[in-house]
Formats: C-alpha cells, structure tokens, sequence
C-alpha cells in the first residue's frame, strides 16, 4: 500500500541536533559552566522526565529558572531551547515532496520544546500538519503508545503510514506495528526513497 501520511523524527533528521550549543548558550546565560548545565538538566534525568509529559512548558521553564537562575524572558528562554536545532534544508526539501500528503514530525521532546518551535523555527514547523511530540502522546518511542498517538493525529493507521528515524530501535518497532520505515541516511536517500514510493 502506498503511504499516505509520512512522519518525520526531528532531532538527527528534520534537524541536527546540537546539545553542547544548548548547554554552553544556557550556561553562558546563567552563569554556569555547560557542564553544571548538563549535571542538572540531563544527567539527573529531568530531560527524559520532560521528554515522556513529566511537565507543561511554563513548569520546565519554571524548573530551569529555579535549578540555572536563568535570568532572561521567556522568549528568550524559548529562543536557546530551540537554537539547539539546526534545520537540514536537504531533508526540508524532502518533506515538501509528499506535502500534498498529511505529514507529522514525530519526536521525542519536551513541552518548551513544543510551545517554541512554531515561531522559533518556523521553516520547520510549517511544514507539518501535526506536531506529534512524546510530551504530549505520553510516551516516548519506541513505545507502540507512541506510535498509536502519532498515527491518532493524522486519523491514520500503520499500514497506512511512512516512518523515518536515525534510530534502529525506532525504524524496527514501526516496521513490526505494520509502518513503512526507513533508516535516515542523509537527505539525498530520503530524497530518493520519497521519490520511489510516490512514482509507485
């Protein structure tokens, strides 16, 4: 069956995903070293708790205020939480291949996140018609709960769907829920893949 909705994962596909430019430009605005930066937000698990729903986007930017000090507005804030992603124009171009079809980007992340990208990175967002994120479905991938909730968004169902991710734990548990799932290999490939399933 050929595909008609596509989900795109969002760091390491849609966009690179640059964790020491967040922890170093957070840091710099607080007065910490990136490394107190990453004690506090990564390595205590606060990330993963955020990523799986564990907090509204005004309650991360309240628990980042309180553990950093970070000192500046909220636009601000939203502004380094977003700066992390770097859009691949490669992949962008990629996507508006099946934009006649629904699209959704299908990410693990947090709800500061998700309230910025919009108008932080608007290029990327306005590409989608859902802004699948783990903090709102509940779960993270590879959870078929994850997956259920994405496809939910688009009205879809597996076997209607395309998946691609630069995680193998990821590709392999959509293609066993019945998605066509690909390994990202770069945009060109995408480009490629994208192009044979809709000359099909």
């Amino acid at each position: 069956m050929k595909p008609r909705v596509f989900l795109f994962d969002l760091g390491g596909v849609v966009c690179r995903f640059h964790r020491e430019r967040r922890l170093e430009i957070l840091g710099a605005a607080c007065g910490l070293p990136a490394e107190r930066v990453d004690e506090e937000l990564y390595s205590s698990g606060l990330i993963s708790s955020w990523d799986g729903g564990a907090g509204s986007a005004e309650e991360v930017e309240g628990e980042i205020r309180r553990r950093l000090g970070f000192p500046g507005t909220s636009a601000e804030l939203r502004r380094i939480w977003c700066g992390a992603f770097e859009p691949d124009p490669g992949v962008l171009a990629a996507a508006d291949l099946v934009r006649p079809y629904r699209t959704a980007l299908f990410t693990d992340n947090d709800a500061l996140l998700l309230s910025g990208l919009p108008e932080q990175l608007r290029e990327v967002g306005d590409r989608f018609d859902a802004l699948a994120f783990s903090c709102a479905l509940g779960a993270t991938k590879p959870a078929p709960e994850a997956f259920a909730g994405a496809l939910g968004l688009l009205d879809a169902t597996a076997e209607e769907a395309f998946f691609v991710d630069d995680r193998e734990a990821n590709v392999r548990a959509a293609r066993e829920l019945g998605l066509t799932a690909v390994l990202f290999e770069g945009g060109p490939a995408l480009r490629r893949t994208l192009q044979e399933l809709l000359a099909d």
